[in-house]
């Protein structure tokens, strides 16, 4: 009689053991594949790989001064709502829903006193790196009003936060508010390591669109994260207007890295880009010997030395904005 009581019971627990078994699993799967902000991860949205050619693409906009004006006079929670339902997250983070992307893109912009050119950028921006399927972040790193304007310090630091913040991002395209890439067949990709690239060397105000000399890698550039430590960032002793990219140039001659530029450095519309016009900055008057002494000093000066203090930080709609308090120091010799 005891025994049959077993045998019943067993038919009876043995398909509930499973079944809570299974429900066990699928928790734990869901809880393993889901991020912090309650989203299953892009892994498991779609297990395709992006295109290599986004079909998303629409070529050339005319970024004429009435464009960018219509854009800047836009109603902001308008602009914000419409940001959100395309996909973008706090802090200016966006993935592609229909496929996996195939680059990891964090956005460095250093700024001071630029709202205007910040509020068009930001929404000519994300439509654009949108239509390119990335997984990206757009970074903005404000300066304090102490000290003049250091762009390679803002860029560290720039740097140094999307990994904290953010997740380890394959690469930083380090971009000017005021520059505006005209096409969205320019590529803003991931560049391979060993080999940067260079990419507003067609610019509006450059001639017309001509050229610029090949030892330019200013503006807009993009580098692999594994390239960005190697060369120790930028330096942090350009205080003022011109040189921290000259020395940038430098450092990546110096570990035998190659800047390239997309389509072979061909000018074309697909590579202009527009400025937005601006007061003239007052230049560096240290700079020719700054850059002269790179050489010496790269290794001390730039990533492993970088200090600055965080004043506030905010993940706002369409950006993550840091604002920072930055000085001179001395530099170990």
């Amino acid at each position: 009689m005891y025994w049959s009581h077993v045998a019943h019971l067993r038919v009876i627990i043995r398909p509930v053991l499973i079944t809570f078994i299974a429900i066990s699993i699928c928790v734990l799967w869901i809880h393993s594949n889901t991020s912090a902000d309650g989203n299953l991860l892009a892994a498991t949205q779609s297990v395709q790989p992006c295109p290599l050619i986004s079909p998303k693409l629409i070529g050339w906009t005319n970024l004429s001064l009435e464009t960018m004006s219509a854009m800047s006079k836009e109603d902001e929670d308008i602009v914000e709502f419409r940001m959100k339902e395309a996909g973008v997250k706090a802090g200016g983070r966006y993935e592609p829903s229909e496929c996996r992307s195939r680059h990891q893109v964090a956005i460095i912009v250093p700024i001071r006193n630029r709202t205007e050119h910040l509020t068009v950028f930001l929404r000519y921006m994300h439509p654009f790196l949108q239509r390119q399927q990335l997984n990206y972040v757009i970074i903005v790193v404000e300066q304090s009003e102490r000290w003049p304007f250091n762009r390679g310090m803002l860029m560290n630091i720039g740097f140094r936060e999307a990994q904290l913040l953010h997740g380890k991002y394959q690469c930083v395209i380090l971009h000017d508010v005021d520059m505006l890439p005209e096409h969205d067949g320019n590529p803003y990709t991931c560049p391979t390591n060993g080999k940067p690239r260079q990419m507003a060397f067609s610019i509006d105000r450059w001639n017309d669109y001509n050229s610029i000399p090949w030892s330019f890698f200013g503006a807009v550039s993009a580098i692999s994260a594994n390239d960005f430590q190697l060369i120790n960032g930028y330096s942090n002793a350009f205080w003022g207007w011109g040189g921290e990219d000259d020395q940038l140039f430098q450092r990546t001659r110096s570990q035998n890295l190659t800047v390239v530029r997309a389509f072979d450095g061909n000018v074309s519309q697909v590579v202009h880009y527009k400025t937005m016009s601006h007061p003239k900055a007052t230049p560096n008057p240290d700079r020719m010997s700054l850059i002269n002494e790179g050489w010496t000093k790269f290794k001390m000066d730039g990533l492993v030395d970088l200090r600055y203090t965080r004043l506030d930080l905010k993940l706002k709609p369409l950006y993550t904005h840091i604002v920072v308090d930055i000085q001179p120091y001395n530099i170990t010799t």
